[in-house]
């Protein structure tokens, strides 16, 4: 019994220990960037501030588990208001590339209601319904915007 107590404190400090280093991650970012679009992929939900306050929110779709949006913090590197998708044979408007190894961007498209919603995904970009999508592309810098991907897609 006193092993597993002696495990179960290990594990508990190493949680904390990872809580605490991603808390202080997120204190940093708000500290090293003037802009961060933060995307919350388990709310589906994207939010602009600008000097750590909240500007707006905003509705998104991201990819799901079999063409996911993954997780990280990006630096928005290229900004393009009329591309065209090749691969996918599709207008991106408004697109604020935030992967450009693997082409994904935050980037004009659908938003349906909720319950419509979950049975939908992307390829790995997350969509943005105007009016929030121009809004956001005309605010967002390139290399002087973050963007904080949190978390991944569940159903919704």
């Amino acid at each position: 019994m006193a092993k597993i107590n002696k495990y179960l404190y290990f594990i508990v400090i190493a949680l904390f220990t990872c809580i605490h280093v991603l808390s202080a991650e997120a204190v940093d970012i708000f500290k090293e960037y003037e802009k961060i679009i933060w995307i919350n992929q388990p709310r589906q939900v994207g939010i602009a501030y600008q000097e750590g306050k909240k500007l707006f929110e905003f509705p998104i779709v991201s990819g799901d588990e079999e063409t996911p949006t993954n997780p990280g913090i990006y630096v928005v590197k290229l900004k393009d208001d009329n591309y065209y998708s090749r691969t996918y044979d599709t207008p991106m408007p408004y697109s604020i590339f935030f992967d450009l190894k693997g082409k994904k961007a935050i980037h004009e498209g659908e938003v349906p209601p909720p319950e419509i919603k979950k049975e939908l995904a992307t390829h790995g970009c997350i969509h943005v319904e105007p009016p929030y999508i121009e809004r956001l592309y005309d605010w967002a810098d390139e290399g002087n915007t973050v963007v904080v991907i949190s978390g991944w897609r569940t159903g919704d």
